[in-house]
């Protein structure tokens, strides 16, 4: 109702005086200035409110009414999928909560960080290789979610230190500094499972990613080697060549 009187409003006191001023310009075939333009709006102000222009003002005020009835209603409809949208992520935010509080176990995994060490206070790339194996070790077994600013003990220390390693210190340079990972070490195609999301939480930001299954087994790249993970319980164990190949007999079962 809002928008249908404001379109109403605008039509009647606005579009329709103008309208009769372009009017009487075309009408009388007269060159535009800008100082007659203002002589002929104050003339045609005084005429657009008369009762000999009703029926003119009552179309234009009807046309306003249904331009502003189709504005409130993509208005609703915008704020309707705004309001599911903030829904959506408190109930993530809720699910986040959830998850650090309940700890790790076969679907959840934290870590502090992808590159910077916290014991040696300094960048640490073999961290890179950590992340590498707990993906690949989620995605040979069930999948997962690996939480990224949080610490074993589900303390959260965020993502700043990490973001002061990269070349783009935000989400944006994170984001991608994960995705790297995850093609040089497990193939790009392992990158199609991966989904990131950012929260903030304790008033730091912090990463999930969530881990698709695979059907098809995921190796980690170590030098020449290929390494075959997977998630048992609380814990990422490699196996080894036998029992990657049983493994793989049972799964497909």
């Amino acid at each position: 109702m809002i928008h249908v009187i404001i379109g109403m409003g605008l039509f009647y006191f606005l579009v329709h005086p103008f309208t009769m001023v372009l009017y009487w310009f075309e009408f009388n075939n007269t060159a535009y200035s800008f100082t007659l333009f203002q002589e002929v709006l104050r003339e045609r102000l005084v005429e657009a409110f008369t009762f000999k222009m009703v029926g003119m003002s009552g179309l234009l005020t009807v046309l306003g009414g249904f331009l502003g009835f189709i504005s409130g209603l993509i208005w609703i409809n915008i704020k309707q999928k705004k309001d599911l949208i903030n829904k959506q992520e408190r109930l993530l935010q809720r699910d986040i909560n959830e998850l650090i509080a309940r700890g790790e176990d076969e679907w959840v995994e934290f870590k502090s960080s992808i590159r910077y060490d916290y014991y040696r206070k300094t960048t640490n790339r073999s961290l890179e290789g950590v992340i590498a194996k707990t993906i690949s070790g989620f995605m040979n077994a069930k999948g997962g979610k690996l939480i990224v600013g949080v610490d074993d003990d589900g303390h959260v220390l965020g993502l700043e230190n990490d973001f002061k390693t990269l070349k783009h210190k935000n989400k944006d340079g994170f984001e991608r500094e994960v995705f790297r990972i995850i093609s040089e070490y497990l193939g790009r195609k392992a990158s199609f499972g991966c989904h990131l999301s950012f929260y903030r939480h304790e008033q730091k930001d912090i990463c999930l990613v969530d881990v698709e299954s695979s059907l098809d087994p995921v190796y980690v790249k170590d030098g020449k080697n290929t390494v075959f993970y997977i998630r048992t319980g609380n814990a990422t164990y490699p196996l080894s060549v036998e029992e990657t190949v049983e493994y793989l007999k049972i799964k497909k079962t």
